[in-house]
């Protein structure tokens, strides 16, 4: 791919660099094989990762933080936050034009849409990882960086909440999930397919979003679970669960959101907040099936329906709610009508 400058002239007719903040979390694009062991482990700085990659400093004027060096399953919802209060500071630099990411594949789903949630911005967020190690044969970080770099310095870019740039495609937050363990296109924008695309011809949108509604929060400590129904599923997870200090429950449960009897029973007298998702990757629960422990019987129980959040993303939607006292009858006016999908 050919070197790109991209920046204003100045009066001399000299081109401008655009200042972007780059901010490396760890992740397989950090990554590299134990001689010892042979597992993939934490071995790049952020530092490293612009060595390896000198394309991307003639491309733009690139302030680095190296926030943490970490596989993504290891991250807290407390580093997210942090890593959110940094994302803010950043940007309140006028000459800053965006925030480049680099994160694991595990959980940058999530990281991603709890960033959508919590910051409000024109200025172009994306964040980027690797299926594959820089030391493995057919590498994709070096494409992943660039491009995520070319995304952030397009113009149409901005006002677009926060985007995810891997395998030559664009997703927003909301849509994101990742359906393949290490494919190299492993993330799918679900139910709309992805918002836009990078190729030799530049950045190109397929549609537009409408912005996405903001959240303020100061802390994410609100401990909520998720439950995954399958055939036959027993309550004891649930009866333990609502015997916790738990105060708020995720239950992935059938299609439209239907939730049989025996689990039906001991939500009859919770307290506690329980959102609906359904074990389908696409599509929403709603109110349709009449059966008893069906949908109509959760309605009458004021259980909030999820719409089209898969479960991770519903229990972080459910935290920053509940982290702002909100009761089940205001989280249920947020999902119906403020959430953007």
């Amino acid at each position: 791919m050919h070197n790109l400058i991209v920046g204003d002239l100045n009066t001399e007719g000299e081109t401008i660099m655009k200042k972007i903040k780059m901010i490396t979390t760890g992740g397989t694009i950090a990554m590299g094989e134990d001689e010892v062991t042979h597992q993939i482990v934490p071995k790049l700085s952020g530092l490293d990762l612009l060595n390896k990659v000198p394309t991307l400093e003639s491309m733009a004027q690139l302030e680095l933080t190296q926030f943490s060096n970490v596989d993504s399953s290891q991250l807290t919802l407390q580093d997210i936050l942090s890593l959110a209060q940094l994302i803010k500071s950043s940007l309140k630099d006028d000459e800053v034009s965006g925030v480049l990411i680099t994160h694991g594949t595990d959980t940058l789903e999530e990281t991603a849409y709890l960033l959508d949630l919590i910051i409000d911005t024109p200025k172009p967020i994306v964040l980027t990882g690797a299926l594959r190690t820089f030391d493995q044969p057919s590498s994709d970080g070096e494409s992943n960086l660039i491009h995520s770099l070319q995304a952030i310095l397009e113009p149409a870019s901005s006002n677009r909440g926060v985007l995810v740039v891997m395998n030559n495609q664009i997703h927003a937050a909301r849509f994101l999930n990742k359906t393949h363990t290490n494919r190299l296109e492993a993330f799918s924008s679900l139910n709309c397919g992805p918002m836009g695309k990078i190729d030799y011809s530049g950045v190109h949108y397929f549609y537009e979003l409408k912005p996405q509604t903001t959240i303020k929060i100061e802390s994410l400590t609100t401990p909520i679970e998720i439950i995954k129904l399958g055939l036959g599923s027993s309550d004891n997870l649930i009866k333990t669960i609502l015997d916790s200090k738990c105060q708020g429950l995720v239950i992935e449960t059938f299609g439209l959101g239907t939730v049989p009897k025996n689990v039906m029973d001991p939500l009859k007298e919770t307290k506690i907040p329980v959102m609906i998702t359904s074990r389908c990757l696409e599509g929403q629960v709603y109110d349709l099936y009449g059966a008893f422990a069906g949908d109509r019987e959760i309605t009458k129980m004021n259980l909030i329906y999820g719409k089209n959040l898969t479960s991770v993303k519903a229990r972080l939607l459910l935290t920053l709610l509940l982290g702002k006292n909100k009761s089940i009858t205001e989280i249920r006016e947020f999902i119906n009508h403020k959430l953007k999908f």
